[in-house]
This record gives C-alpha cells, sequence and structure tokens, in this order.
C-alpha cells in the first residue's frame, strides 16, 4: 500500500495481489477514491468556487500504475487470444486473433469466430479494435468502424520493439502505450471506455480507416490516415479527464442542493433559504468560449445575460469599457437593423394609422430625425383643446413632443404612406398641385397649434409641460412617400418649401435616414480572413 498526496488530497493507492477479480477490485477502489476527492473538494467551499487543478493527471497516471500491478485475469466473459507466427510483404511479423462465440440472445445462431486483433513487426505495433463483450450483437466487430486499424510504430513510444512470442509477451509489449489505451489483448484493444470519443470523432470523416500515433503535437489527415501527435493524444486525454471530474463536482453539488432544498427548504422555508448554485470565476467566460456557432438559446437565457451585464455594468465600465462600449455599439447596430427591417415589412402593407401611430409611439427616435434639433416625447394622443358645451370637439394631436434643450412644443401629425401628397394630373405645364390629403393634414396640424396657444395656460398645470413653452411650436406631418418622376418631385419640393410653418416629411424620407445612420455607424468591412470549414453541430 502507498500513499500519494495531491495538495490537500491524501490517495490512498493499493497494490492488489494477483488473483481472479482483482482488477475489478482494483476499479472499484479507484472510484471510490474519486468520489472522496470530489467529496473533500466540496468541503473545502460548498459554493463550488474553485479551480481544478491538474490533479486529473496525476489520477490517471496512479490508476495506470496500479491496473498495471493488478493481476491480468480477465472477466470471464471476454474472449480468449492467440498468436500465431506469421510473414508480411517478406518480413516475419506476430498476428493476435481474437475468437470466440456471441451471447446475444435474439441471433439464431451462435457461430464461432475468428478474427484478426493486431499485428506486430519489428517496428510498429497495428491494432485492429474489437468489440470484446460476447453478449452485445456486434461482437468481433470493428470497435470503430469505419475507423478499422491504430498503427502505433515503436520509435513513437521511444522503444526497441520485438516481436513477441506468447499473448503473455504482447501483453507485455502493450503496457509502452501512452495512458488511455486498453493494455491486455482480451479486452479488445484500441483505447478506454474515457476516451472512445476520439476515434468516434475520427469516424466522422468517413474517409478515415486509420489513425497513426506519431510523435509532437501533430494532427493532421493524410488521405485515409490521420495522423496522432502523442502529446495531443495526452493534452486531449487530460482535458477529458478533468472534464469528467469537473462533471462529477458538479452532480454532487447538484444533488445536495436538490437534497437541502426539498427537505430543509420546504420544511422551514423562513429558516432554511432556498440554496442555489454560485458560479465560478471563469464560468461564463468558458460557455463563451465554447460558441463556435450560434447557439439555440432560449428566451430565459437571452435575459440572462442581459441581466448579468445590467448588473455588473458600473464594474465593466471601469474594468473594461472598451469592450462596454463595443457591446453597447453591436447592440444598437442590431436594433437599428430590426428597426429597419419591421419599417420596411410595414411599408409593404396598407397599414392604418393607429398602426403607424403605435409604431412610432414605441420608436420615438424615428419621428426626431423629422427635426433639425435633440427632441423628446411628452404625449402620443395629447389632447390640446377645442372642446365644446357639448364635450365634443376636443383636438387630439397624434404627438407632442418637446426640444430637449430650449422646452419649446412641437406637433406631429401622422398620417398614411398611402396617402396622396400630389394631384394626378398637372394643373399647369408640368406643375401638379397638392394632394387634398396633404392639404387637409396641413390644417388639422395647424388647428392644433392654435388649440394649444389658446389653451396652454390650463394645459400648462400638467407636470409633463414643466418648463415648456409656445412660444414656436413646430408643426410636422408624417405623410405618404415620395413622388416618382421629375415634374412630380419638383412640384413637391416648391410646395413643401412655401409651407414654412409646416415640415413635410415622407414615410420613405425617415426611412432613407435609419439606412443612412446604420451605414455611419456600420465598421469597414476587414479583409477577408482564410476561409474556413463551418463550426459543426456535435450533439
Amino acid at each position: 500500500m502507498g500513499v500519494a498526496h495531491l495538495g490537500a488530497i491524501q490517495l490512498v493507492v493499493v497494490a492488489f495481489p494477483s488473483g481472479k477479480g482483482k482488477l475489478a477490485r482494483a476499479k472499484s477502489v479507484l472510484r471510490g477514491q474519486r468520489e472522496a476527492m470530489n467529496q473533500e473538494r466540496f468541503d473545502l467551499d460548498d459554493d463550488l468556487d474553485f479551480e481544478l487543478d491538474d490533479q486529473s493527471q496525476d489520477i490517471a497516471d496512479i490508476e495506470e500504475q496500479l491496473f498495471d500491478e493488478a493481476d491480468q485475469t480477465i472477466e470471464p466473459w471476454a474472449f480468449n487470444a492467440s498468436l500465431t507466427a506469421a510473414t508480411i510483404d517478406g518480413r516475419p511479423c506476430a498476428e493476435i486473433y481474437a475468437h470466440g462465440t456471441t451471447q446475444f440472445p435474439r441471433k439464431a445462431q451462435h457461430p464461432f469466430r475468428r478474427e484478426l486483433l493486431a499485428r506486430v513487426t519489428a517496428s510498429e505495433i497495428v491494432a485492429f479494435p474489437l468489440v470484446s463483450a460476447p453478449y452485445r450483437h456486434d461482437f468481433l466487430e470493428p470497435k470503430y468502424d469505419p475507423l478499422k486499424r491504430i498503427r502505433i510504430p515503436f520509435s513513437s513510444l521511444g522503444i526497441n520493439g520485438s516481436i513477441p512470442k506468447s499473448v503473455e509477451e504482447f501483453d507485455e509489449l502493450l503496457t509502452a502505450l501512452p495512458t488511455g489505451f486498453t493494455k491486455y489483448a482480451r479486452l479488445g484493444l484500441g483505447l478506454k471506455r474515457a476516451y472512445k470519443l476520439i476515434p468516434e470523432a475520427l469516424a466522422r470523416d468517413d474517409r478515415l480507416s486509420e489513425m497513426l500515433l506519431t510523435g509532437g503535437d501533430t494532427a493532421e489527415i493524410h488521405g485515409s490516415v490521420f495522423h496522432l501527435g502523442i502529446e495531443r493524444f495526452d493534452l486531449i486525454r487530460r482535458s477529458i479527464d478533468r472534464i469528467t471530474d469537473r462533471s462529477n463536482a458538479y452532480s454532487l453539488r447538484d444533488r445536495r442542493l436538490l437534497t437541502f432544498n426539498e427537505l430543509l427548504h420546504r420544511a422551514d422555508p423562513t429558516r432554511f433559504g432556498r440554496a442555489v448554485p454560485r458560479a465560478r470565476p471563469g464560468e461564463i467566460f468558458e460557455l463563451v468560449q465554447l460558441r463556435g456557432r450560434a447557439q439555440n438559446l432560449s428566451p430565459e437565457d437571452r435575459q440572462a445575460a442581459a441581466s448579468v451585464v445590467e448588473a455588473d455594468a458600473e464594474k465593466l465600465v471601469k474594468e473594461t469599457p472598451r469592450k462596454l462600449l463595443g457591446l453597447k455599439a453591436v447592440i444598437e447596430l442590431v436594433t437599428l437593423k430590426e428597426l429597419i427591417g419591421t419599417m420596411e415589412e410595414m411599408l409593404a402593407r396598407n397599414l392604418t394609422e393607429p398602426r403607424w401611430q403605435a409604431f412610432f409611439k414605441d420608436n420615438p427616435f424615428i419621428l426626431s430625425l423629422a427635426f433639425p434639433h435633440p427632441v423628446i416625447l411628452v404625449e402620443d394622443q395629447a389632447s390640446v383643446g377645442g372642446t365644446l358645451l357639448s364635450g365634443k370637439g376636443e383636438s387630439v394631436a397624434d404627438f407632442l413632443l418637446q426640444q430637449r434643450f430650449t422646452g419649446g412644443l412641437a406637433l406631429i401629425e401622422i398620417k398614411r404612406p398611402s396617402s396622396k401628397v400630389l394631384e394626378k394630373d398637372p394643373f399647369r405645364g408640368d406643375l401638379f398641385a397638392p394632394h387634398r390629403d396633404l392639404t387637409s393634414a396641413i390644417a388639422q396640424v395647424l388647428d392644433q397649434r392654435t388649440q394649444l396657444h389658446l389653451n396652454f395656460t390650463l394645459k400648462a398645470q400638467d407636470p409633463k409641460l414643466k418648463d415648456t413653452h409656445i412660444s414656436s411650436v413646430s408643426c410636422v406631418v408624417v405623410i405618404g412617400t415620395t413622388p416618382n418622376g421629375i415634374d412630380q418631385q419638383r412640384s413637391f419640393d416648391l410646395y413643401r418649401h412655401s409651407t414654412r410653418d409646416v415640415a413635410i416629411v415622407t414615410f420613405d424620407e425617415l426611412l432613407g435616414k435609419l439606412k443612412e445612420i446604420l451605414r455611419l455607424l456600420t465598421p469597414l468591412e476587414p479583409p477577408p480572413a482564410q476561409q474556413t470549414a463551418p463550426p459543426e453541430s456535435i450533439d
């Protein structure tokens, strides 16, 4: 028995004597030690605010040593293996065969099978990993189809290999393989279950039939062969171990929270508040780093992300002001694009005035584009006066706005994009008279201005009109679209520039201003980068 110290964690390593079933006992002890390790981590910090270090590598190395010291007697259900001397391309080699009969219950016949498991020459091991469990329907079939071979040169392992003369010598030769490989012939060769994700990932490329283990950090495709460096393999294996440990730790946390909340919190919520996990430092960063493509986020996910930024806005301004300003710019661009798309869609439909009034109420920024100075919305459907003794005749402005700095008021009357601005036919030469839709809208907003002047003393008692005045009330009519034809456009400009008391703006002009703002805010496109394959979804 030995003791290994991993930081604050003490790991007891037991060297089992030879005997049947000791490998299973070794695995059981290791599982218990891993659980104890995770438990001790939580005892150190119940909030799970810890940084996982590289202890997974130490644990894996100790596991490897323990299994090597354990008895090599394999479970009774594993297949039998035999070794035959042979030659390949005129060179001597040893061929290891797996043979047995499937125990899969739904197969009508259970024929005896003999399949090539490995071939060893003086320079390399070529493994043909097979399914070793006879109770499976694919017993002695390729384990990672279509990836059928794993080629391991002795030079990559840094050893001088030799051709084994027995299965026992072959198993002894396998002990030189990197941690993570199966090192017993009767277990089917290949990788341990925890690392089968590696060949499964390669199997997604149906052109690959072989994995070649090389030195260094290689990860390259050469025809049907994937070259994988031992250093890269070890890096992947360690990362898988860390993810597994972290997953086990989170599972323990969630189970602990569940039992606490369903027992003490449920029985006495006054004394025992609901326990919730706390995100560890760097957790959100890791989630963002994993997004190589657009994620399928739920509305709740997006709301939570926005809440995180909102809650830490002050810290973000101090610590990463450029990043926050960049985020603000992105949000503004996305919002502006969405606004433009919505307005274009609405213009394509014959919508009523109330629909457009609701749209501008939700987006008063668009209305401000009709003014040369900053304005703020005071009230929509604003009553400006004119009520008769009968209670009828109240004049209602679509929008009442205020000049942000001086307090001067402004009125906006909204018509429909389909409203006409010019008569269909010219009345003299190439001149077109204003349409009744336009002149009546102008008369309407001028009447509203008159009523506001007459009733402002009474209306000014409204807190919304504090610090406002009516010395010069601006009037705007939003109506129709820009006429087609040079004569019509000239007539339209002649008329609207003569109405000095009322500004006339068309719907497509407002849309054009939005698009120009978007163009000015959009950064220049960077030079095209080298094209790579788009990220693939892995379920």
